[in-house]
């Protein structure tokens, strides 16, 4: 299977349909020791819109749904807004810091 995203060598992979919507908002996966890091892949106009259009229930109920996904699979999600395939460096490394925390956990059955 060809990863949709690999951020510093890490394969994130299309999130099942249960799991793209409410109520974890989640595109992409990958498991990290049987833990997962989600990934809610938004344009690069987020930033400016998000401020009106992003605001309110919609971004209200994302933001549940981040914490319902880190309690169900114990991982993070982070919104990433990639630009040829590529993260900025301020996402990529707290990705990496979460995928270093996961492995350091005892394995997830």
């Amino acid at each position: 299977m060809t990863p949709s995203l690999t951020i510093s060598g890490i394969p994130f992979y299309d999130a099942p349909s249960e799991i793209e919507g409410s109520p974890y908002w989640v595109d992409l996966w990958t498991d990290i020791n049987g833990y997962k890091i989600g990934l809610q892949v938004k344009p690069s106009t987020y930033k400016s819109a998000s401020i009106s259009i992003y605001m309110g229930k919609a971004r209200s109920s994302e933001e549940k749904g981040y914490k319902k996904f880190l309690r169900d699979f114990g991982g993070k999600v982070f919104i990433v807004m990639p630009v040829n395939g590529v993260v900025s460096k301020e996402i990529e490394k707290k990705i990496v810091a979460e995928r270093n925390l996961l492995l350091k956990l005892p394995p997830k059955k």
